[in-house]
């Protein structure tokens, strides 16, 4: 009886290393490509004898710390990116793959990365006590070559794209995998760091400008808006401001003109007429759903109903909340929200009135028209900044600015304290913080 259960097990055990054998991983034909000369990014391409998913790990030669690319399912032949690459830098990596509850890692493989376009902004760091931060910068320049970048906290580019046309101004982050992008004036693009283009947004005769953002599946931008003037010799056409909303598949849902809730020829009104009248300059979404709206030529922020258009409440010189001299913004952008009761904003200051750039925290109670500053929070005078421009709270206690016309980004604590300095040859819009892709 013995030999048969022995002879059993061996049956047994050959059939299963049979089985095995079968579905055994292979891979085959392993490529590495570029995109092209001006993005960062590697595609390794292979091929498996069996449908699977894959992903691969890969890191500089002589680190320990790996990177993992996305994970591509349920096919044999496979392209996966690498997105977070130093320049310059020889790079091993292994492929993972699974299939029909077995495992497999490839031999290891190696590539060298190109070397950074020519004409790429260069980046001088500062360092206070040797500060780092985990994550990343996102940048855009604003003139040739027209770039948008990730940095890390030594001031290497680790992601890059350089388009061959003219970028619009205005980009923003959606999260972790993905950005925003006005590629034209009226081409609003949803785009993920690996480089495809998940949405693309036709807006027509509807010029974007200054800012876009997404919420709840929506493409949110600011748009310009005329207003014809009548019996003035000096002014024939007012440039103001709209806002449109799109769905995901280019419609339009929403749009609001800014001159069908304020006359500009009403003298009570006490908004200086000029040909670039209100010039808006940075849009977001409140708790509530409605719009905040940075106004920067009224020196104000105004809230607007989302689905009636109404004003809510104007913030600001002149506007329904009464503040002080020393509460009073200039030429601000950057309006953002830290929580439902918290807002921010990039008061840039003033050339004539007050030459010093800040963070401006505060809350606002809009039953009592109540305002109250939280903290406020100057750069130094060197990183004064009358245009252009942004702030953002990240890691709960630091901020991070964009000082715009002295093409610097820095860093500071929430006392003013600048812990981090990057120096350009290239001047950026915005800058924004992003946690750890991979």
């Amino acid at each position: 009886m013995s030999i048969y259960r022995i002879s059993y097990f061996l049956i047994l055990s050959l059939l299963f290393f049979i089985v095995s054998c079968d579905h055994k991983i292979i891979h085959n034909d392993v490529t590495i490509q570029t995109r092209s000369y001006y993005y960062s990014n590697f595609d390794i391409k292979f091929s498996l004898n069996q449908v699977g998913d894959s992903y691969i790990s890969y890191w500089p030669e002589g680190s320990t710390d790996k990177l993992k690319s996305k994970v591509s399912k349920s096919k044999k032949n496979h392209t996966i990116p690498l997105t977070i690459i130093e320049p310059s830098l020889k790079y091993n990596f292994v492929i993972h793959s699974s299939s029909y509850n077995l495992s497999y890692t490839s031999k290891l493989f190696s590539f060298t990365s190109s070397e950074l376009p020519y004409n790429f902004p260069s980046f001088e760091i500062e360092k206070n006590n040797n500060y780092d931060f985990y994550g990343y910068i996102l940048l855009r320049t604003q003139n040739n070559p027209w770039a948008q970048l990730l940095i890390n906290s030594d001031g290497i580019p680790l992601w890059y794209g350089i388009s061959d046309s003219v970028l619009s101004r205005p980009f923003n982050i959606i999260d972790k995998k993905s950005y925003l992008s006005l590629s034209k004036p009226n081409l609003i693009e949803e785009i993920s760091f690996e480089g495809d283009t998940l949405i693309s947004i036709n807006t027509m005769k509807n010029i974007i400008h200054h800012d876009i953002l997404k919420h709840n599946d929506k493409f949110i931008g600011l748009t310009y808006k005329y207003f014809d003037v009548k019996d003035n010799s000096d002014l024939e056409t007012l440039k103001g401001d709209g806002v449109v909303v799109y769905d995901s598949l280019g419609k339009l849902l929403w749009e609001w003109n800014i001159f069908d809730f304020i006359d500009p020829m009403d003298k009570g009104n006490e908004y200086y007429q000029s040909k670039d009248w209100s010039h808006a300059n940075g849009i977001f979404v409140d708790y509530d759903g409605n719009y905040l709206i940075s106004f920067r030529n009224f020196d104000q922020i105004w809230k607007i109903n989302s689905l009636t258009g109404d004003i809510i409440w104007r913030l600001g010189m002149n506007g329904d909340f009464d503040l002080s001299k020393s509460e009073i913004f200039y030429a601000q952008h950057a309006i953002n929200k830290i929580d439902n009761e918290t807002y921010i904003l990039f008061d840039n200051g003033s050339v004539e009135l007050r030459k010093s750039s800040r963070a401006l925290i505060f809350k606002l109670n809009e039953e009592n028209n109540d305002f109250q500053i939280e903290k406020s929070i100057f750069l130094p005078d060197d990183l004064f900044s009358f245009k252009q421009g942004s702030v953002y709270l990240f890691d709960q206690d630091k901020l991070l600015f964009a000082s715009s016309v002295n093409s610097r980004v820095v860093i500071t604590d929430m006392d003013g304290e600048v812990l981090w300095k990057l120096n350009s040859d290239y001047s950026f819009y915005r800058a924004y913080y992003l946690n750890k892709i991979l």
